[in-house]
């Protein structure tokens, strides 16, 4: 998510880098939509499903709600403020224009208040998935959201002409808790199994990407009759995105416990993620910052990959600092480097 930010900042990565990070390889926005569904049935779908906890489960999904929403608001807030210092700023004509822009979240950014939505619906669709029929019915009303959308794609959106409108994308979140939903069934799949969804999800991949990217590799057109753009999104970058992710989710499975699981990628991985509401919004101003300071910085051309990954490795030092200041009883397992320095 930081590089693909970065490239549409416009910080420079090369004609070789920028395409494949920008577009072609590009699926954090669906994949964390789909991995917030899937979260949300792995952890709250158990609890909804047992009466004795049912209700404090729900409540405490509306307040989780709230908490983001407050965070989405303070967020908004300095992001105007910081735009205002650097000449950016919108037009506003009061201060109540401001204040009223950022609580109905028309500004700093529609993913959180996309995300905040989803969460509040999520005690509606927990009731309706631990019903006998309710994933198959929340499926297909899914996917008539969907197809409903790609015809009025602003439906239900806070702000017209976002990157997130809700009609489209809870598609992706509801696949993500459909699959939560099936994950017992999935895992206890054996391994010829496991390496055919795998097939059938890269394959998938590849006849999208051919059909929307052929003509850079000069390759023959694969007309799928499908349309391919992120906003609003289209059928066919929903199904790229879908593929893809579920592409990476089977192959790491795969390959976790014989190669991934005590690896440094999956150690810088997981710390990226384990509180992955404050490294998303900490992620927001490591890109600002980076690409602000890539403007004065425009000598380097290709070589601001290293900005990239310095982007990326400052926004790990916060994750591990946060793992570790609210970790306090159970000191967290030493860094990778750290570690690998104490083996030697």
């Amino acid at each position: 998510m930081v590089l693909v930010h970065l490239v549409y900042q416009s910080v420079q990565f090369g004609t070789i880098l920028t395409p494949w990070i920008g577009s072609y390889t590009r699926f954090a926005a669906g994949g964390f939509i789909f991995i917030s569904g899937m979260s949300i049935g792995v952890i709250f779908l158990p609890r909804a499903r047992d009466p004795a906890r049912r209700g404090a489960t729900y409540i405490s999904l509306w307040r989780r709600s709230l908490y983001i929403l407050g965070i989405q608001y303070i967020n908004a807030l300095a992001q105007m403020l910081l735009a205002e210092l650097e000449g950016n700023g919108g037009t506003y004509y009061s201060i109540w224009h401001v204040l009223r822009n950022v609580l109905l979240m028309r500004e700093g950014g529609d993913l959180l208040p996309f995300y905040i939505v989803m969460i509040a619906l999520s005690p509606l669709l927990l009731e309706l998935m631990r019903r006998r029929g309710g994933p198959i019915v929340l499926a297909c009303l899914s996917f008539c959201g969907f197809a409903y959308g790609m015809r009025h794609p602003w439906a239900f959106s806070l702000a017209m002409h976002q990157n997130f409108p809700p009609i489209l994308w809870q598609a992706v979140f509801i696949c993500g808790l459909l699959f939560a939903n099936s994950f017992r069934k999935y895992d206890a799949l054996r391994l010829t199994w496991k390496m055919a969804v795998a097939a059938a999800a890269w394959t998938v991949f590849g006849l999208l990407f051919v059909s929307e990217y052929s003509s850079d590799f000069g390759l023959p057109h694969l007309n799928l009759r499908l349309s391919f753009a992120k906003v609003p999104l289209s059928d066919g970058e929903a199904l790229r995105y879908l593929s893809m992710i579920v592409g990476i989710v089977v192959t790491t499975d795969m390959l976790w416990k014989r190669f991934l699981v005590s690896s440094p990628f999956a150690e810088f991985v997981q710390t990226l993620g384990r509180k992955s509401l404050a490294v998303y919004v900490c992620h927001l101003w490591v890109v600002e910052g980076t690409a602000l300071l890539a403007t004065y910085w425009w000598w380097m051309g290709s070589w601001q990959i290293i900005l990239g990954i310095a982007a990326v490795l400052l926004l790990w030092l916060f994750a591990l600092i946060l793992d570790i200041y609210t970790s306090p009883r159970q000191p967290p397992r030493a860094p990778w480097i750290v570690a690998g320095m104490a083996r030697n």
